[in-house]
């Protein structure tokens, strides 16, 4: 791989000196001496400070580490440090990426390079939040560790494709001591090494795509302009990262939890797209495997009254155009353009749900959204289903 570069950095010496024999007479002279010390300082804080440098101890990584930068296309480069930590047996990553132009600033991007969301669950449900290690827990008791993510800015996370890159292997049944194997590294370089390059881009594509989405633009590449009609007034007016716990409080966002598919790994946004008097508020979780795994979208419409879910089909029926009809807006291969084709579609079916609602005779003068969508039939069936189907060339909507 001519876009792959491997280095060994760290202190050669200091390797050398851990396999080294300690000279014996000095040394123990200098532990009774510690020893007498602390028998006539047998009070509290010492405790602290052993236990303290017991965990020290415990956490100490191996001095050398293994660099890969791994160049994508377009000059943006990932850097990943690995480290071995030698008491725990395993081995952790540190990410920082470098692009090759200066990337323009979106807030609501801030959760996408971070380095302790970037490679979140790069292979399903690998979080690197737990030590693979299950004997760690007995050594983090000895010492007073609750758990190794307290550690984690500062040593990395030992995700468990980065134990099976070392070749290390923590089988559940049976803890034992064991040696690296070279062929479980070899078997899952190549993936790995696909999969990291994937995310990568994806994330700087996602990256992109915030920084005009909070100019309230949502991006459309020419390969796409089909799947919309040339008119849309419904716009994005917002566009902000949120909290997994506001995610959650949110009545509208119910379905999708107990489903399972909005964990705390995931990251969360809030869009809003207004018509008029209409606001349509949409929640929206993305899986850290975007694009192959698409965003979920919570929607709940303010036009007179609040409508979701759960009280109109219509707004059922919207969700399921973005979330369940999401494989027709994947776009040009790798399918990096999915969100924004997702709230470009929201900003479309918005404006078929309100131009085809029924004019309220009481209310004088003009209806405040004119028909100006060609549809087939306005509503079908007993749930009164409107057109949310737009068909390209002649441009016309129909039902599903």
């Amino acid at each position: 791989d001519k876009k792959l570069v491997v280095a060994i950095e760290g202190s050669v010496e200091e390797a050398k000196a851990l396999y080294k024999p300690p000279e014996d007479s000095q040394d123990d002279e200098s532990d009774s001496d510690a020893e007498e010390e602390q028998t006539t300082k047998r009070r509290r804080p010492t405790l602290g400070v052993q236990l303290d440098d017991k965990r020290k101890e415990m956490l100490k990584r191996h001095p050398l580490s293994v660099t890969i930068d791994l160049k994508c296309k377009d000059e943006n480069v990932l850097h990943l440090t690995f480290y071995y930590l030698m008491n725990l047996n395993i081995m952790t990553v540190k990410a920082k990426v470098t692009t090759a132009v200066e990337m323009t600033t979106a807030i609501s991007a801030g959760d996408l390079l971070s380095p302790d969301s970037l490679l979140n669950c790069l292979y399903p449900g690998d979080h690197g939040r737990k030590t693979p290690n299950p004997a760690n827990q007995f050594q983090f008791d000895k010492v007073g560790i609750q758990t190794l993510s307290d550690y984690m800015t500062e040593l990395g996370h030992p995700y468990v494709w980065v134990q099976k890159l070392g070749g290390l292997h923590f089988p559940k049944e049976q803890p034992q001591a064991f040696t690296a194997d070279n062929s479980l590294s070899a078997s899952h370089m190549e993936l790995t090494v696909k999969l990291l390059r994937t995310r990568l881009q994806s994330r700087l594509a996602l990256h992109k795509q915030f920084a005009s989405l909070e100019h309230g633009v949502v991006p459309v590449s020419s390969e796409c302009q089909h799947l919309f009609p040339t008119k849309i007034v419904s716009r994005l007016v917002k566009w902000t990262a949120i909290p997994y716990e506001d995610y959650a409080e949110l009545p509208y966002t119910k379905d999708v939890i107990e489903a399972g598919l909005a964990e705390d790994t995931h990251l969360y946004y809030m869009a809003l797209i207004e018509r008029g008097t209409a606001k349509l508020q949409a929640a929206v979780v993305l899986n850290p495997g975007y694009s192959a795994l698409p965003p979920v979208f919570s929607l709940c419409l303010n036009w007179k009254g609040e409508r979701n879910g759960s009280n109109d089909d219509n707004i059922r029926a919207m969700e399921s155009e973005v979330n369940v009809n999401y494989k027709e807006l994947w776009g040009p291969k790798p399918g990096y353009q999915l969100l924004t084709n997702q709230l470009q579609r929201l900003c479309m079916v918005l404006d078929v749900y309100l131009e085809t609602e029924p004019h309220d005779p009481s209310v004088e003068g003009p209806k405040e959204f004119p028909q100006e969508k060609m549809c087939l039939r306005l509503v079908r069936g007993p749930m009164r289903l409107k057109p949310f189907k737009f068909n390209y060339p002649q441009g016309f909507f129909s039902h599903r």
